[in-house]
């Protein structure tokens, strides 16, 4: 299930726990670091719109939660990709605009639209446009951090999902919910259909 981070509308909280009862999952995988659990769900000093949701889940129905969130990002490489998006989002108007079209979008219409294909053609369009803009720019430097954020973010989602297979290898369970932030959907999506032709029959994904 696609999410975002910050509520944004109607993709809100009180949604999201709507949207968990629903689903009734015995486990829940969570885009966050094993090493950052405490800081979630023990002394509550990291704080997003899934680990708030899936707390009140928590009170209603014991359900596993599993960190799957473990590739380790290289030292500044934030400060090197902000470098790259400010760039982007400074020169290149239609990249904005299709970024503000999606948001507003989001807001509008929830987690339905955030999980539908609709939400997944505007962010190709934008990702279309920022790597042209990248293509056009004449700079070696910004090429090379293009290649790193797009290395890094499949490396990540890879990281997660084989997470989540070992995790169902060893723990046989009947539902299960994976909350990711919507950027990551393009590449996990490849990722398990290139795994459903050699473990086809270990998980059964469905969309929201």
């Amino acid at each position: 299930m696609c999410t975002v981070h910050r509520e944004r509308g109607l993709c809100n909280e009180s949604e999201l726990i709507r949207i968990l009862e629903t689903i009734g999952p015995d486990v829940i995988f969570e885009e966050i670091r094993p090493s950052d659990f405490g800081a979630y769900y023990r002394d509550k000093s990291f704080s997003t719109l899934e680990t708030r949701a899936v707390s009140s889940y928590l009170k209603v129905r014991p359900t596993d939660q599993v960190a799957v969130d473990d590739y380790v990002i290289p030292d500044g490489f934030r400060r090197e990709m902000d470098s790259l998006f400010e760039y982007v989002e400074s020169t290149d108007p239609e990249y904005r605009r299709l970024i503000a079209e999606r948001d507003q979008k989001t807001y509008r219409l929830g987690f339905r639209y955030l999980n539908s294909p609709a939400f997944e053609a505007l962010s190709k369009r934008a990702r279309e446009s920022f790597e042209k803009t990248i293509a056009s720019s004449g700079s070696e430097g910004l090429k090379k951090k293009l290649w790193m954020w797009n290395d890094a973010l499949r490396r990540r989602d890879a990281s997660m999902i084989q997470n989540i297979y070992e995790f169902c290898r060893k723990c046989p369970f009947k539902e299960g919910a994976f909350l990711v932030g919507a950027e990551h959907i393009s590449s996990i999506l490849e990722d398990i259909a290139s795994r459903m032709k050699t473990d086809g029959n270990l998980v059964d994904w469905k969309r929201l």
